[in-house]
Order: structure tokens, then sequence, then C-alpha cells
């Protein structure tokens, strides 16, 4: 039986999504690369789920390859800024419901995230999930040696939980996030922001028993009995 489950933040919990997707693209139309947003998901391997430093790479490999790598992630993380000043941050419809639910039923909650501390704060404080989430359970980049597709930042959420990892329940809304719950040894759901079926298909394919577009679609009791 699931005893905790582990959410990613961005996407999967906050989706700020467009305004890193926006960053990206704007970013490749300056460097000479045009691409709207499916080609970016096909052509651009971590595009959605990061992390920004090799998507700032791939971005190089795309372009005529006249700016550094490091180049374009500052200017990256500059138009993100300016993208993210602009949008609300708050929880996916259904979020707080279904994390209430865990609640009341004495299901533990963790969140794993990568994104870096610093942002990633911020979204927790803004959205308000600071008033949710126990802060030992909140799982960020500085805590984990490897990034995701590594287990790390899964298995660190079951210990900060007190659970075995095959006790956790992970919902993610990356490829690469999924395959880390899976090499963690956790069952994976996924929660996509684009409902495109190559999307989906990639999620199962990375090992998600399920995917689900929307949090109150989610049939939580089922999930973790």
């Amino acid at each position: 039986m699931i005893q905790g489950i582990a959410f990613d933040l961005e996407g999967t919990v906050v989706n700020l999504e467009l305004a890193h997707h926006e960053a990206h693209l704007k970013l490749c139309r300056e460097l000479g690369v045009q691409l709207t947003l499916e080609e970016a998901i096909e052509k651009i391997h971590h595009f959605i789920g990061g992390p920004d430093s090799v998507i700032a790479s791939e971005i190089f490999e795309l372009s005529g390859k006249e700016q550094s790598p490091e180049w374009i992630l500052n200017q990256d993380a500059i138009y993100y800024k300016q993208f993210l000043a602009t949008m609300p941050i708050a929880p996916r419809d259904g979020f707080v419901e279904l994390f209430e639910w865990c609640k009341q039923h004495a299901v533990k909650t963790a969140i794993g995230s990568l994104t870096d501390d610093r942002d990633a704060q911020h979204i927790i404080d803004a959205s308000g999930l600071s008033r949710l989430f126990d802060p030992t359970t909140i799982i960020l980049k500085s805590h984990v040696k490897n990034l995701k597709p590594a287990p790390d930042v899964f298995l660190e959420t079951a210990k900060r939980m007190g659970i075995e990892p095959t006790q956790q329940l992970v919902f993610e809304d990356s490829p690469r996030g999924v395959e880390a719950a899976r090499k963690a040894g956790s069952r994976a759901i996924g929660m996509p922001v684009y409902h495109t079926e190559p999307v989906i298909a990639a999620l199962r394919n990375a090992g998600a028993e399920e995917v689900f577009l929307e949090w109150k679609e989610v049939p939580i009791a089922r999930l973790i009995l």
C-alpha cells in the first residue's frame, strides 16, 4: 500500500512551463532557429523537464553556434524571469483538494524538485504551497548529488517521509522525472502540462503507469490502495 506521495513542483503542481518554454522559443528565434512549440518538444530532447543547462546545450547545437551554451543559459534565464513576472503563480486546479484528501487520510506528502533552490522557494512561497508542506519534506536541487533521471531526489523524498521507495507514489510531468521515480523503485503517474499524444506517449514509455490531464481526474483513493 502506498504510504506517501511525492510531487514534482514545476509543471506538475504549479504550471509555469509557459514562461520557460516562451523563453526557450524566443531565444531560439534570436539565434535563427525557428521552431513551433511542437517542433521544439520533438527536437530539443530536454524541452519538457529540463534542466535548463542541458536545454542551453541543445539549443547551441541547433543554432549556428555563434553564442556559447553559457551565454544561451544566462539569456534564457533573463527571458524566463520576464515571462514569469506576467504570470500568476498558483497550484493547478484541483491540486489543493487532492492534497487535503491526503492529509485527511494520513497519506504523507513531499515535494521532489530539481528547480534551483532560490527559484523553487519563490514558487513554493508565492503559490501558497509553503502552508501545505512540511519544509523538511521539500527536496530541492541542493539536497541531491545527481539530477533526474537519476533516482536521488525520489530516494530522498521517501527517506524524508520515513517510508520505503516502494511505498511511494510519484506525480511527474516529464519523462525524465518518471524515469527517476521508477529507478528509485516507486510507482509513477504522469501529469503533463501539454495534452498532445506525443507528450502522453513519452510519459508512458518512460514508465508512467497512468497519465491524467487534470488533478480533478485523479482517482487518488484507487491509486494508493
